[in-house]
């Protein structure tokens, strides 16, 4: 059988290392048919793979990465041994930048479109067999000098996957890290198209794509759930990641039932605004959701209508988030910071936004547009790219546009600011107080924390420095959320 190699690039990404839930669904297929599969998941550098790939002969060497990881892929590609190796490379940015990605990177052989279930076992069947492979639905292979572009396969349903496998993660860490709470996922897609994001761009990519939002049935999600606690029987909490969680309202009422009778662990969960009623709330609740992320991305509605392409008004998200807690259950945000057209006035209208919804904790993350989205090409056509864009590598460090509606200086301020107020949410939520208090503690430690975040910059500070705001991130996911 055919012996397979993944290396999933995360390197200083921000609020990971954690799973990489399709890489579990491909490890979980290839291991369901026999393959032996081993995986180095990469989040500081990259020497501490080179050792072990330069050591064993693998059938295929498998690279996932997104765009803001290329330059640690090439870097890595440029230390191995490439010769008599297929290297095959998917993920977000070889979906969108397809044969682009052997220019970008001319030691990958072939590349994958897509979900790529059927294609990876199909070509490590073709690997066992010595028959030829280059015909493979879903992939590219560069082939005498050119490129090979096959068809993309058409979706499937998740029934009929294979059980994806965590066990190759460092899972016990990633688990601890993220405050006991075992992330995965159940469905697939998202049927909205913001224009930051890259659902819509992949979803083009199949000939089926109204297929595109898939969810297992509810007996098959339960099931998922069980197969990945065997892995981790102490887990406290269960993350769902999947985009849209509340999208179904059927799917979801006969979910929370079967999940209350056979599993009772407390979760969490990504909801957009538009699916929040009193229904939907209280049966999460019944069922053991303590907490659900919202995505907020800007306090500007003109920005979110225009820009992002999400038409709900400020009204409807503090509904949202009004209603969720009158269910007694904790609400986060999600939001963005140095956006195409932003101005100052509009990143403070995304912190008010957030002050007078009192989200328990929240995020906040530099834009980075995807090659492929609709904000990526409206960065092309205004020309707002950074001249140095392709060396910015996390959500956290830095912006990835000029400063030409907002200065730099300026979007660190507000990102700053963003950053100060979830960190005292986590902790003033602790402490049952007027909401009138809580402002004017507020300014006190905007004051006082300013200074602090400036030390541990992360473009100016040391590593040393940086290690130690990354303890403090995963402390405060630990413990206080």
């Amino acid at each position: 059988m055919a012996k397979i190699h993944f290396c999933y690039f995360d390197i200083n990404t921000g609020y990971y290392p954690g799973f990489h839930h399709g890489l579990a669904y491909l490890i979980g297929s290839l291991k369901a048919e026999g393959h032996q599969v081993t995986l180095s998941h990469l989040t500081d550098n990259i020497d501490s793979t080179l050792d072990l790939v330069g050591q064993e002969k693998f059938d295929l060497l498998a690279l996932s990465f997104t765009t803001n990881q290329k330059m640690h892929v090439y870097k890595f590609l440029n230390r191995i041994d490439r010769s008599e190796r297929l290297i095959v490379a998917g993920g977000v940015h070889c979906t969108l930048a397809r044969e682009k990605v052997f220019e970008e990177l001319p030691s990958i052989n072939a590349i994958c479109i897509g979900e790529g279930e059927a294609a990876i076992k199909e070509l490590c069947r073709r690997l066992d067999s010595g028959q030829d492979f280059v015909s493979i639905p879903s992939l590219y292979f560069k082939r005498n000098g050119g490129v090979v572009k096959n068809d993309i396969g058409a979706l499937g349903s998740i029934d009929d996957l294979a059980l994806p496998d965590y066990s190759l993660f460092d899972f016990e860490r990633i688990i601890s890290d993220g405050g006991g709470n075992f992330a995965m996922i159940l469905g697939r897609g998202c049927p909205f198209d913001c224009s930051y994001c890259c659902n819509h761009a992949i979803r083009q990519v199949y000939p089926n794509e109204g297929k595109y939002l898939r969810l297992p049935t509810p007996q098959k999600a339960v099931n998922i759930i069980k197969n990945n606690l065997k892995l981790w029987p102490k887990t406290e909490k269960i993350a769902f990641a999947d985009d849209t969680f509340t999208i179904n309202k059927k799917w979801l009422l006969s979910f929370c039932e079967l999940y209350k009778k056979e599993i009772g662990l407390p979760f969490l969960c990504n909801a957009r605004v538009e699916t929040i009623n009193d229904e939907v709330v209280y049966n999460l609740k019944r069922a053991g959701c303590q907490s659900i992320d919202f995505g907020v991305e800007s306090g500007s509605e003109w920005l979110r209508k225009h820009v992002l392409n999400r038409k709900h008004s400020n009204q409807e998200i503090k509904d949202a988030f009004y209603l969720t807690r009158k269910h007694g259950v904790r609400t986060g945000s999600s939001n963005i910071v140095g956006l195409p057209f932003e101005t100052k006035e509009m990143a403070k209208d995304t912190l008010n936004l957030n002050i007078e919804i009192q989200p328990n904790y929240g995020k906040c993350f530099y834009f980075y547009p995807y090659p492929g989205t609709k904000l990526h090409e409206i960065c092309l056509e205004y020309d707002l790219l950074l001249d140095k864009f392709d060396s910015v590598s996390g959500y956290l460090e830095s912006p990835s546009l000029k400063g030409v509606f907002m200065s730099h200086k300026k979007m660190k301020h507000h990102f700053d600011l963003m950053g100060l107020f979830f960190y005292s949410q986590l902790l003033l939520f602790k402490i049952n107080i007027p909401l009138l208090f809580k402002k004017l503690l507020l300014k006190v430690v905007f004051l006082i924390g300013k200074p602090i975040l400036t030390f541990f910059d992360p473009l100016t500070s040391s590593r040393g420095l940086k290690k130690v705001r990354s303890t403090i991130r995963k402390v405060a996911m630990r413990y206080l959320r």
